[in-house]
């Protein structure tokens, strides 16, 4: 990731690679349901055609499977991204949040905050100020969740 990309304009999470594999197995999708589509007109005999059809339906799950290996390709890419750049926001608190004398379980937050954090968060590491209050105290303030932390969810 040494190339200079725009301001504002992310690199691609995926590699030429891993595009090229897609345009592939588009390919093979697209090309198995046309198989399917000729195979399967012009003849009554339904033992041929289920033999078409099942082309088809092979073809679909190739390209599917492709789709999905991609997404989950990015996904992993975004992931480790965001991991360099903010670092493990949910472990890398724990410290912080002994050291401001809350609870690394309590919630928090600031007056000025919209949102409400576990105490172990890195969000809210080094913030001054920060209280502890239930999630419901945190709501009736006008506060939402953290989409990080997950703060009364599962982690």
């Amino acid at each position: 990731m040494s190339a200079t990309h725009p301001v504002g304009v992310a690199p691609s999470p995926w590699t030429a690679g891993q595009r090229l594999v897609l345009a592939v197995l588009l390919v093979v999708g697209v090309g198995g349901l046309l198989a399917g589509y000729t195979g399967t007109s012009g003849t009554l005999r339904v033992g041929h055609q289920v033999v078409w059809i099942d082309l088809a339906g092979a073809a679909l799950l190739v390209s599917g499977a492709g789709v999905i290996l991609f997404l989950t390709a990015g996904r992993r890419a975004i992931g480790q991204r965001r991991l360099g750049l903010f670092g493990n926001v949910v472990e890398g608190g724990a410290a912080a949040a002994l050291a401001t004398g809350v609870a690394a379980g309590d919630l928090v937050s600031a007056p000025t905050m919209t949102k409400y954090h576990r105490a172990d968060c890195s969000f809210v590491a080094g913030k001054a100020g920060v209280v502890a209050a239930s999630a419901a105290g945190h709501e009736q303030a006008g506060r939402r969740p953290c989409g990080v932390c997950l703060p009364g969810g599962d982690a």
